[in-house]
């Protein structure tokens, strides 16, 4: 089967469930089938969620599939990168890559895997890191039920491509149950990434950080923020509804 037409199964790896979706096609991909798995997640205990994904896979059907995993932020940590363009080799951008979490994490970066998720050209990257364990394990239970993994990707970086807007200045919001994943950028470069434990009423906690965001960055009162939500038990990201306080500018509404 030719690798473009192999149908395609994306897994949304969340704290206390796993979430999946099968597509088929190449140019405009129809649903075949969805499913959900609860999982017992306690703080940094990855096993019930490995013991949790051969079910998954089998479910989902991924035999012969492209399989994209995509990452809860529980699970990911997220650093910026001082112009990576600046490196003179692979070697180099992962020596910068990783001191940008070093700065933070210190020697536990050792078990880390740390990529480029986003870059901006001649200004800031977005670089995450996940546990290097938690992705071999995941690996092997692909392989394990006959899958090719395509790519294995951080939630905030795909919520981003899926919905994010071209502009200048703005900020981007992910809200995952239990979180709020905010990047902001100016003149096109990445100027701040944050990670917020939320309540239920998150929107209050998201015009606190907001207000700091304008005045730590010196942004404008009506710089768009576009916020989208990741339902529980769903793949797809969606705009969220959110109204912002007076004066501020928003891309949303439900999709």
């Amino acid at each position: 089967m030719l690798t473009g037409w192999r149908p395609g199964v994306t897994i949304h790896i969340q704290p206390q469930h796993i979430a999946w979706i099968r597509r088929h096609g190449m140019f405009k991909p129809g649903d075949i089938a969805r499913g959900k798995v609860s999982v017992e997640h306690h703080a940094k205990d990855m096993q019930p969620l490995l013991a949790a994904l051969p079910q998954v896979l089998r479910e989902a059907g991924v035999a012969g599939a492209r399989v994209k995993l995509v990452l809860s932020s529980a699970f990911v940590r997220y650093a910026l990168v001082p112009n990576p363009d600046g490196a003179a080799n692979s070697e180099e951008l992962a020596l910068l890559c990783r001191h940008a979490f070093q700065r933070v994490h210190g020697d536990a970066v050792a078990g880390w895997n740390i990529r480029l998720s986003l870059a901006a050209l001649g200004g800031n990257g977005l670089a995450s890191a996940m546990d290097e364990d938690l992705l071999e394990g995941l690996a092997q239970h692909v392989q394990a039920e006959k899958g090719r993994l395509a790519s294995v990707q951080p939630g905030l970086a795909y919520a981003f491509n899926h919905l994010a807007q071209s502009r200048p200045d703005g900020v981007f919001v992910l809200r995952e149950p239990g979180r709020l994943c905010l990047l902001a950028w100016q003149n096109r470069s990445w100027a701040a990434v944050q990670l917020l434990p939320v309540p239920a009423e998150w929107p209050p906690v998201l015009e606190a950080a907001l207000r700091r965001l304008r005045l730590q960055l010196a942004l404008p009162d009506n710089v768009q923020v576009q916020v989208c939500e990741l339902p529980r038990g769903e793949v797809l990201p969606r705009l969220a509804t959110w109204h912002p306080p007076a004066g501020g500018s928003v891309a949303g509404g439900m999709a």
